[in-house]
């Protein structure tokens, strides 16, 4: 049996083909980009990109934008580019801090772009 890299969200089943969106939030990306490899290994379809402090304008590259307060309960602005515009079957949030720490506005604005968004913690 093969011990997995993280223990992240080992609760997570996937159906093979769905299409997920796993989004790592600030710094805390290696363990949420692990957990991407591990479900796109058991067949699903993945992207993986992250929350980012780092404020840009939309045009060219970046076709959307989403804003909301971080989830370290600074109220520091944070961002999630080129995820607005598109459609999942799922988002995963990954954070190391309480589910509750998300921003509803964030939760609120990938709800329209997956019917299910969830947020995978340590808790």
């Amino acid at each position: 049996m093969q011990i997995p890299a993280s223990d992240l969200g080992l609760q997570v089943q996937v159906s093979h083909g769905e299409n997920i969106l796993v989004l790592g939030t600030g710094e805390f990306v290696w363990e949420p980009f692990l957990l991407a490899e591990r479900l796109e290994a058991a067949g699903a379809q993945v992207v993986f990109s992250s929350t980012t402090r780092s404020p840009i304008s939309t045009g060219y590259a970046i076709q959307s934008a989403i804003a909301f307060s971080d989830n370290y309960g600074l109220g520091i602005p944070n961002y999630v580019y080129n995820v607005a515009h598109q459609q999942f079957d799922r988002i995963l949030i990954c954070c190391e801090t309480p589910a509750s720490s998300v921003d509803p506005r964030l939760l609120e604005a990938l709800s329209a772009v997956a019917p299910t968004v969830e947020v995978i913690t340590y808790e």
